[in-house]
């Protein structure tokens, strides 16, 4: 079966199984990248910027936190305003303000107030409050674009209360696109000038460190260092002041000693205010409470770290490769899950990053999952439909049996249509299957389908039978079936002709082996079908045709001859020639009867049941006692009293067990011994009993061992008989599954082994 045809086939389809799964591989590959770009251009160009922070604002509001007692707000608000009059107030009012905090002992104060224009009688008093403090920092305002054409402006304090404050910072406001501020920018920079942010100078004079200001892209203004802000709470959650209770002297010193203060507007109408990510939905938050979140953030150091936009490009990747792996890898139902599975696992990375301090923007890799999923689904449905049109064609093509199926006509869709037909096909393919596999039950020999390997593919119950196999015989090697009954591989047979193909079991049995190429398919694949006919009756009957026509024409023909030879004979008939004439008859009648006995133990149905070989050993030589005790022979049997059971035929393993011992009477001297003794051994994961029979007679030569179980068979030291009672013990042995020897040591005559399997 292993031919060269064989193996070029396997090849064939080896080549397009690899072609097919390239054209896979080849499409993962290609879906993987064009989705690798997606995610990529996401992450690099914040295309998913609304969504992550939507993200972002959920995750910040499940962690508010309180604020800092360090940072507090002296809010300009509708109360003060009612108290102390329309805006803007007197710059001595101002000037009162400091003083307070000065005595308070506040360790530094941010003026969220733009004071541009000079106000003549006041600003002195605003600037010696100032030089008494020594700790403020007044705020400036860049604007773009700036006047007369520039591409930005400076608003500065008037250069007398700038030359008297600790410094100046910027208070820009920069709210993302959706108009909520989330991040305010450390430096603003244009060119090689930089403006620091008023509340990261305010931290740097209280000894917090601050990163150095990146450089900026070019000479327009450029916000530098953008740092996420640790809301801690709606609006309003900031420790906060009246400005008209500060100055009224109402406020705790204690409250203000060694505190960042921030003045600026929280009244209705004045100052600006933006919407936060923990605002609630239409509420606004003044901008000194941004300002004073973004303190609370830089006092704290736990200001958000976004991953930068080519490490979270590479980190969106990573689920995505993973569920394409998936794809590759496990059924549908399972990658579904798996899809499922990695987009609950990047939020839940992105949640864990966030307790952290790490802003990981998950939505370029949900997105790239979201779309791994219908993208590769309609590259699968594709080759799926192109696979089913191709069967539906091949199967079209296959013969009468599936080439009147139905085109792509009927209801539903394209996928529907082609399941349709595919489905007629293969209950078409059931019903050949169901043919060919009652075909094959009802054969009368057993038969096997094997492909070229030598694996069975087929079988019908017979072929079970025969080897002892209560399961299906599919997948099991013809040859290792084959050594089960003792035969010889299945290419060693069929390189014999005729009768030498045939195999005999170790029971007796005599199969003929016959063999059929076949293809198993369009690929040219080669099998075959392997029939074993039981000819058993039929070698039998040869046999025994040849048996009879050897006792007819010799043996039973010779003594009828010495019969009338003797009647011839003109000599008067005395007593010995009587008893020579029935010397004669009865010899005739025992080669009938002893052929008769062979017939039967060939071609009898056997009558298996347990019996006990030693009970039946000791039957036997009870039965031969009278001829061992005419001739003064002692037979010794075994007086143990271990069972050894056996199943098997009583009558015909009896007459086994005569034969055994007759024949050693036969061959022994007189007044000798016939020793029988039992044995079990071990062979293989079989048990077998044996009877051993011994002699005390001249022997046989070694080379006539086998020869002895042959019919007709006498050896040089021939004896009364015929021949036959051995040949009968060997296929006694051979029916039940055992054996029989022959073994001649020098000197010690002539031993016989009978053995039979254990009825276990």
């Amino acid at each position: 079966m292993r031919t060269q045809a064989s193996q070029n086939a396997r090849w064939r389809g080896a080549v397009r199984g690899r072609l097919a799964d390239r054209r896979t591989l080849t499409e993962w590959l290609v879906t993987g990248l064009i989705l690798s770009v997606v995610v990529v251009w996401l992450a690099m160009g914040a295309g998913t910027r609304r969504a992550d922070n939507w993200i972002y604002d959920a995750l910040l509001n499940l962690s508010p936190g309180q604020s800092s007692e360090q940072v507090v707000v002296v809010a300009i608000d509708n109360r003060s305003i009612q108290t102390l009059g329309r805006w803007p107030w007197p710059r001595t009012l101002h000037a009162r303000a400091l003083d307070r905090l000065t005595g308070a002992g506040a360790a530094s104060i941010g003026y969220d107030v733009l004071f541009a224009e000079p106000e003549p009688g006041a600003d002195d008093a605003m600037i010696d409050a100032l030089t008494r403090n020594g700790r403020t920092w007044l705020a400036e305002l860049l604007q773009e674009p700036g006047e007369n054409g520039a591409l930005f402006g400076v608003v500065e304090p008037t250069p007398e209360l700038a030359a008297a404050a600790a410094g100046l910072g910027h208070v820009d406001l920069t709210p993302d696109p959706d108009g909520v501020v989330r991040r305010l920018p450390l430096f603003m920079g244009a060119g090689s000038e930089t403006w620091p942010h008023m509340t990261a100078r305010m931290r740097a004079a209280t000894g917090g460190a601050l990163p150095a200001p990146r450089p900026a892209a070019g000479p327009w203004l450029t916000s530098l260092n953008p740092t996420l802000i640790r809301y801690r709470g709606p609006p309003g959650s900031v420790r906060t002041v009246s400005f008209v209770d500060l100055i009224n002297g109402e406020t705790p010193a204690a409250f203000l000693k060694d505190k960042q203060v921030l003045i600026g507007m929280t009244a209705d109408g004045l100052g600006d205010r933006f919407a936060t990510p923990v605002s609630p939905r239409g509420v606004l938050r003044p901008g000194v409470e941004i300002q004073a979140a973004l303190l609370d953030t830089l006092i704290r150091g736990d200001a958000l770290r976004p991953v930068p936009p080519a490490l979270l490009a590479f980190l969106s990747l990573i689920p995505l490769w993973g569920l394409m792996a998936a794809f590759l890898m496990l059924r549908p139902a399972i990658s579904l899950a798996a899809g499922v599975g990695t987009l609950v696992a990047v939020f839940a990375v992105c949640a864990l990053a966030f307790l952290f301090g790490i802003w990981l923007a998950p939505m370029a890799a949900v997105a790239g999952v979201a779309l791994a999923w219908p993208l590769w689904s309609w590259r699968r449905l594709e080759a799926a439909s192109a696979y089913m049109q191709a069967e539906i064609e091949a199967f079209r093509a296959d013969g009468p049996w599936l080439s009147d199926l139905a085109g792509d006509r009927g209801h539903g869709d394209h996928i529907d249509r082609q399941a349709g037909v595919l489905k007629a096909a293969l209950t078409r393919l059931r019903e050949l299957s169901a043919l060919i596999s009652d075909t094959l039950r009802s054969l009368p020999d057993a038969t096997l389908v094997i492909d070229d390997t030598g694996k069975v593919l087929l079988a019908n119950a017979r072929a079970a039978n025969l080897f002892e196999q209560d399961a299906t015989l599919a997948g099991s090697d013809i040859d290792a079936l084959f050594a089960r009954i003792g035969a010889e591989p299945l290419e060693t047979l069929l390189a014999r002709d005729g009768t030498e193909r045939e195999i005999r079991t170790a029971t007796g049995e005599v199969l003929k082996l016959d063999e059929a190429r076949l293809d198993l398919g369009r690929d040219g694949q080669p099998g075959g079908i392997v029939r074993l006919a039981d000819v058993t009756a039929i070698r039998v009957a040869e046999r025994q045709r040849e048996q009879a026509l050897q006792l007819l024409s010799h043996d039973m023909r010779s003594p009828q001859v010495s019969i009338l030879t003797l009647l011839a004979e003109p000599a008067p008939r005395d007593a010995a020639f009587d008893r020579r004439i029935g010397d004669y008859a009865r010899r005739t009648l025992a080669m009938a009867e002893s052929y008769v006995q062979l017939a039967r133990a060939e071609s009898r149905v056997l009558d298996r049941r347990e019996l006990d070989l030693g009970q039946s050993l000791i039957e036997a030589a009870d039965g031969l006692w009278p001829q061992a005790n005419a001739r003064g022979v002692t037979i010794l049997t075994p007086d143990d009293e271990d069972e050894r059971l056996v199943l098997g035929d009583p009558v015909l393993i009896g007459r086994a067990l005569v034969n055994l011992i007759d024949n050693a009477l036969k061959y022994g001297p007189d007044g000798g011994e016939v020793v029988c003794t039992l044995d079990t051994v071990e062979v293989g994961d079989r048990r077998f009993h044996l009877c051993v029979v011994q002699d005390q007679g001249p022997g046989f030569p070694p080379d006539q061992a086998e020869q002895l179980f042959e019919a007709f068979h006498q050896t040089a030291e021939a004896k009364p008989g015929v021949g036959l009672g051995l040949a009968f013990v060997r296929i006694v042995a051979e029916r039940h599954g055992g054996w029989v020897k022959a073994e001649s040591p020098p000197g010690e005559g002539a031993c016989f082994t009978l053995a039979l399997p254990d009825a276990g």
